[in-house]
């Protein structure tokens, strides 16, 4: 007797019929065209298309949910400061419960991991990442929710008490070191510096919304590649957004690409929000240079940044929707590459373990059934996940809802 057993379902990538899928202790067991023992549950798939557990590497959990008090942005500055004058009111019940909705959603969607940037400095001290903490302990059981302490740009390199409460965050276990560049001009490599230097002491990860800007004079990535290959950081780095990178000189650009790719650094397209608040005036995308970067060798995700707050005043937390426009904004049309940027690209981003057979046996049993026939692509159809799995147990089932509404029925 297996846990779970799932039958007649089509791996996503691979060829043949369609097969049955046994699951025990939170592996896949086995993997046969018909499988003969029974599971304590069992799963009729019907022909559908069973793929990836989803993987999402950019959130901002604290921001999420807060359209209807702000309003929509008109760009960037004005997303911060709307965020800003209402950061003090915001108490760990209100982001848990934020968080809390936006998390349901993605388990909805068959996400299985998550990174939330939480906000740290002098004035919210520890409160963000406490709900974030929270949060990750509820959803154990549902995802991998790691966190970012994620120092606003408004903090400056001299004050020492944000600094110190960034430390402090990492001591409570948060996995990354988070801060932005695209605001402080010459002393953006200070800061990276900095941030670099703390990771390397404590053993975490490293974040960084990197030149969130159009403005081709801020061009940072091929300092942080640099000082990632003097802190030891290789694999463990990511810089997030990138925008600038796409109006760069061509010949810096090219530098930077093969600079972060020898230095293994990540990055994250972030199509949704950066099309949203970047170009207003010129027209630009404002889309990190995704095709140069994959042709350098640079391994870059997508991820879903903001939800329906002053920063996207859209979004749903599903990694399908943004890798969805990211080909469509990057001028992006292998299927492939779309779901593997919100699959093992993402986890790699992520500091996590991808198997590079992810339906066969002694592979973790987290993935998702979606809505669609195997040769769909479930990015271009954005198929619902009907059944979704994580290490091997249940999270979502054929007939629940999209919210917490009591089901609509038939009298």
């Amino acid at each position: 007797m297996h846990d779970l057993v799932i039958r007649g379902v089509r791996p996503w990538r691979r060829g043949g019929g369609a097969v049955d899928i046994a699951v025990d202790r939170g592996r896949i067991s086995a993997v046969a065209a018909a499988i003969a023992a029974r599971g304590e549950q069992e799963w009729r798939g019907g022909g559908r298309l069973i793929m990836p557990a989803l993987a999402d590497p950019h959130h901002h959990l604290d921001k999420a949910g807060l359209v209807g008090k702000l309003g929509a942005s008109t760009d960037l500055a004005d997303a911060r400061a709307r965020f800003t004058a209402l950061r003090l009111q915001l108490t760990r019940e209100d982001l848990v419960e934020r968080g809390a909705r936006i998390l349901d959603w993605a388990v909805r969607h068959g996400v299985s991991a998550l990174r939330t940037h939480a906000d740290v400095d002098r004035i919210v001290g520890l409160r963000h990442v406490e709900a974030a903490l929270e949060l990750k302990d509820r959803y154990a059981d549902r995802l991998d929710l790691q966190i970012v302490a994620f120092q606003p740009g408004a903090v400056q390199l001299d004050d020492e008490i944000s600094w110190q409460k960034l430390h402090e965050a990492l001591g409570l276990g948060c996995d990354a070191v988070g801060g932005t560049t695209g605001n402080r001009g010459q002393d953006a490599p200070a800061l990276i510096e900095r941030a670099l230097r703390l990771a390397a002491r404590e053993g975490v990860m490293v974040d960084l919304h990197l030149d969130e800007t159009l403005d081709p004079a801020v061009q940072n990535l091929e300092t942080l590649a640099d000082l990632t290959q003097r802190h030891g950081l290789e694999g463990r780095v990511t810089a997030s957004h990138c925008c600038s990178l796409s109006v760069a000189a061509p010949a810096h650009r090219t530098r930077a690409i093969e600079a972060a790719a020898q230095a293994q650094v990540h990055v994250i397209a972030l199509p949704l929000t950066n099309l949203y608040l970047q170009g207003r005036d010129s027209g630009l995308r404002g889309i990190a240079p995704v095709a140069e970067l994959l042709a350098g060798g640079v391994n870059v995700a997508c991820g879903s940044d903001n939800v329906q707050d002053s920063f996207l005043p859209t979004g749903n937390a599903d990694p399908l929707l943004a890798a969805q426009v990211l080909g469509l904004a990057a001028h992006l049309s292998d299927p492939c590459y779309l779901l593997e940027s919100v699959t093992s690209r993402a986890r790699a981003a992520m500091g996590l373990k991808a198997a590079q057979e992810w339906c066969a046996a002694g592979a973790p049993a987290s993935f998702a059934v979606a809505d669609c026939a195997a040769e769909d692509d479930p990015v271009a159809c954005l198929a619902p996940r009907a059944l979704v799995i994580f290490k091997g147990r249940v999270v979502r089932g054929p007939g629940a809802g999209a919210c917490d509404l009591p089901p609509i029925e038939m009298k």
